[in-house]
Order: structure tokens, then sequence, then C-alpha cells
């Protein structure tokens, strides 16, 4: 058990009570340094247009805007910290100018479109943001073409569509070392697919408007950078803007080449990296200020490959598009390396995702028999039907 003896802010003194634990084990903890408590970054764009969607639909304005404030002022990362509390506030607005020019938020910051979508998937970011990318370019109207003379859509289109939401949503990685048993499997595919090409470019096209917002986002914050810990080197805490270093060819480069930069680390512009490099996302989690708090985690980029710490690329699981195929449990356990009960919990989440999707589009749509509607209607009960049939 852990927590504070007092109220914070209020109390000097606390009491803390020990409860069936060893004396000796209680004096070192009473003879133990206090730990650093330290907030994690804790906004998220979804987030703020939950925000802003709370604001703009309730009752109570005056209500709803100081909750939503509250937000930026209450976190625990910026707790007696300006800087942090600034740079929280500019994310915020870097934030809205995402939303305002993709099209969720109008001018007045009320919620438009497709916001009501990707709120609903919000513990799915970024991954609502590119299924609406899909939407608005027609790439899921161009799929979804019904068996001709009915309103019905063969399993080819209904595989596809497993397979695209199988990539947004159904990321379970498998170790690289996975794939040297791609041949040993009974009933199952066990590696996804990659994206159609038409997806995969609008992917790309969507990460490539999110990194330049980002970007700017950086170039704004790192005003607010503490560069005496940037010179200084996280675990050795070597200080190189001392006059001991002066005369080092390191500290030489750092001194004459960092002038002209702002937002990368002194350290990653040894590479050659310059402040125009991170309007490219492979650079940024690399190059960032470290005393930020921020990493590309905060940006809402979705990454189609991921590798391991040996530079192999770590499969996706198919288990979401291989149990639509054979609908069985038992497979996923033998054939996916999957435990029983997360498969099932797994396949149920990937079940009432598509329900929800598909509620949302009816709400969206004014025609009730709109391509895409009913093919997200019929997959998901089709998809609800198989899961049905193991319980």
């Amino acid at each position: 058990m852990s927590g504070r003896a007092g109220r914070r802010g209020q109390d000097m003194i606390g009491n803390v009570f020990f409860y069936d634990i060893p004396l000796p084990k209680v004096e070192r903890l009473l003879k133990s340094n206090v730990p650093q408590l330290k907030g994690q970054f804790p906004l998220t764009v979804t987030l703020i247009l939950r925000l802003m969607l709370l604001a703009a639909k309730a009752d109570d304005k005056a209500d709803a805007r100081a909750k939503a404030l509250s937000v930026l002022k209450h976190s625990l990362m910026s707790f007696r910290k300006e800087r942090y509390a600034e740079i929280l506030k500019i994310y915020f607005i870097f934030s809205l100018q995402f939303l305002v020019k993709e099209g969720y938020l109008d001018q007045e910051g009320n919620p438009i479109g497709f916001a009501g979508l990707v709120t609903h998937l919000y513990y799915h970011e970024p991954s609502n943001f590119v299924l609406v990318s899909f939407l608005v370019k027609g790439l899921f109207h161009k799929l979804c073409q019904p068996i001709k003379g009915s309103t019905v859509f063969s399993e080819d289109v209904m595989e596809k569509l497993v397979l695209i939401l199988a990539n947004l949503f159904g990321r379970k990685h498998l170790p690289a070392c996975s794939m040297k048993y791609k041949q040993k499997f009974c009933q199952s595919k066990v590696f996804l697919e990659d994206l159609p090409k038409d997806f995969a470019d609008a992917v790309r096209e969507y990460n490539i408007k999110v990194e330049e917002n980002f970007a700017h986002f950086l170039l704004t914050a790192a005003k607010l950078a503490d560069m005496e810990q940037e010179y200084r080197l996280p675990l050795s805490k070597t200080d190189f803007t001392s006059k001991n270093w002066h005369g080092s060819e390191l500290a030489s480069y750092l001194m004459d080449n960092t002038k002209s930069i702002s937002a990368i680390s002194p350290f990653a512009c040894l590479t050659g990296v310059v402040d125009n490099h991170l309007f490219y996302g492979d650079i940024i989690n690399k190059a960032v200020l470290r005393s930020l708090g921020i990493n590309v985690k905060n940006c809402p980029l979705l990454y189609l490959n991921k590798y391991d710490n040996r530079g192999r690329r770590r499969p996706l699981n198919a288990y979401a598009l291989d149990f639509y195929k054979h609908g069985s449990l038992l497979a996923l356990t033998t054939d996916n390396w999957l435990n029983e009960g997360d498969a099932y919990y797994a396949l149920k989440d990937f079940s009432l995702l598509i329900k929800s999707i598909g509620t949302s589009l009816s709400e969206l749509c004014d025609d009730p028999n709109d391509n895409v509607l009913l093919a997200f209607q019929q997959l998901g009960a089709t998809y609800e039907e198989k899961l049905k049939s193991i319980t």
C-alpha cells in the first residue's frame, strides 16, 4: 500500500501505519530517501477533443469550462512547475490547431463532422484518427461494393475490411523470432498481412500532416527548455557547458553548432540533425529535448511497422482475421500463441469496436443504405455471431 501521509499543501505532518511488515523493513523504509514524484504527460489530442465536446454539449457551460481547464491547471506534471504548465498550454493550442485543420472542430471550437466517432474510440488513438482519414478519402466506399443486385457483401470484401481494422485496432505484435515458424501452423495464418497499398499510402499521408504540426509545436515549446540540463549527460552528469570542457573537441563542436538550432538536443545535433529534420517522424523521437518531458508518444502518429532493438521487424498477430476465417478459439491458443482468456476478451473488444463504428456511422449518415454503413453492420453481425458460437 502506498499513498500520501496528510493532505497536499495543507498538512505539514502526517501519520503512516505499518501493518504486518517486518521491523527491519520498517527501519529501512524510515531511513530511505523520499522518492521524487513525476507526473506523466497528461494530454492527448483525443482527450482535448472530448473536453471541447464536454464544453459544447454541457447544460452548465461555465462548469464544463472550469472542468476542462482544471485538466491543464492541476496536472501533477505541472505541479509547482510553471514551465511545464506553459508546455501543456502550448500542446493544447497545437491540438486545437490539428483538430480544426482536420475538420473535427469549427472556428468557434464546436465539435463537427466525425468528432463523435473519434471520441468514442478515444482509447485507440491514433487509429481513430486514421480510420476517419480513410472515410474522408472515400477508401471504404471504394472497397465496400455489394454483390450486384443486392445489399450483401462478399466474403472477400468482409475479409479485407477485417484486415484493415485489424491493422488499425488489433495491433498485437509478435517477437521477430516468431517468423521462423511461418510454415508450421495448422489453421491460422498468424502473421497479419500489410494494409492494401491505397490504405497504406493514406496512413503515410496522414503521418506527414501530423509530423508537420507536431514539429511546429516542438519549435515553440523548445523556448521553455532547460538548456543547462540539456548540456549535461543524464547518467554521469558531465556538464559540457563548464569551463573545464572548453578545450575539448566535443565541447567546441557543441558550442559552435547549437546556436542555430532550438528544438534539437545538443548531443543529437552531433549527427548533423537540425530543426528542419523535425519534420521527418524518424527524427522526432531521437532528437527532442529531454527537459521538455515530451516524446513521440504525444504525437498521434501511426507507425505501421515496429522493430526490436536488433532492427528486426516485429509482425502483427493476425488473431482477429484468423478467427473471422475459422471461428476457432482453440486455434488461436495453439497457433497464435494467445492465452484462451486473453484471446476471448481481445476478440470481444474487436467485435464491440466494429459495432461501435457501425452505430456511429448510422448516426452520422443520412442514407441508411450507404454501402459503408451496410458493410460495417453486416460485419458486426457476422463477427458477433461467430463469437457467440464459441461461448
